[in-house]
């Protein structure tokens, strides 16, 4: 029987269990980063710790970005409108809507508002992915596809969300036909006297059914002239918002 220093011998060196990773940034930026930094860790489990770096980041239109903190509604979004265009992801021809909206809009608002824009019906859930995170009318599970960690729409405005020209929210509506909408900030301005909020300026597109199978059978159909290219009349689409419109108030 070998004795115990012909075994350590046969083996070689004993090795440190504890890993050392060279080149370890504090802010990683590709996934073999993060984990080489969870690796790094010890007394951590590697599940607890790629759960709290994937609890800092968010997905915005299927791009993985860092999660910001929610601020505060600043106090000039109530004398404010958001200039947005918005549009149907994938669709082609383009299939888009400028609209102005309230900046202190709450997103279950501005959930209704995009359906009147786009003709839905609101017969299926919805979420508005942000760099604060995602947020909708109800719970999301993790079968149909979301985070389980929704946050409530009705307690969020879109100034808080999208705080400056140039961001960018996505609505999801349908998570069976994934309708996904792009809605980008152009400008904000000072709401005009006696205008009323929301309304649509310009648009393009006649938008899809419900029930349509997706933006794939969409373009599909639209190419073999299944779907009428009717103009687009952004003062119907205001008319059909004159429910949710009100006058803003103006700064003083």
């Amino acid at each position: 029987m070998w004795s115990e220093t012909r075994v350590r011998a046969f083996a070689g060196p004993r090795r440190s269990h504890t890993a050392t990773m060279a080149g370890v940034t504090d802010k990683p930026d590709s996934p073999d980063a993060i984990l080489r930094m969870l690796l790094a860790h010890a007394g951590d489990s590697f599940e607890d710790r790629l759960a709290q770096e994937l609890a800092k980041q968010t997905f915005v239109g299927g791009k993985r970005v860092v999660k910001q903190k929610l601020p505060r509604l600043p106090k000039r979004a109530e004398t404010t409108v958001h200039v947005v265009k918005v549009n149907l992801y994938g669709a082609k021809p383009p299939v888009w809507r400028r609209l102005e909206i309230p900046s202190a809009m709450r997103l279950d608002v501005v959930h209704e508002v995009i359906q009147v824009a786009f003709d839905w019906g609101g017969y299926h859930l919805h979420s508005f992915e942000t760099v604060c995170g995602e947020y909708g009318g109800q719970p999301l599970d993790d079968d149909w596809f979301g985070s389980g960690e929704s946050g409530d729409e009705s307690a969020v405005a879109l100034a808080q969300v999208a705080a400056a020209e140039k961001a960018k929210v996505v609505y999801v509506y349908d998570f069976g036909d994934d309708w996904r909408h792009d809605m980008v900030v152009e400008k904000i301005v000072p709401a005009m006297p006696g205008v009323a909020y929301p309304r649509c300026t310009a648009g393009r597109g006649e938008a899809p059914a419900e029930d349509s199978g997706g933006i794939w059978a969409f373009n599909e159909e639209r190419a073999e002239g299944g779907v009428p290219g009717a103009s687009f009349d952004p003062a119907e689409v205001t008319e059909a918002l004159a429910d949710l419109a009100y006058v803003v108030t103006l700064a003083t």
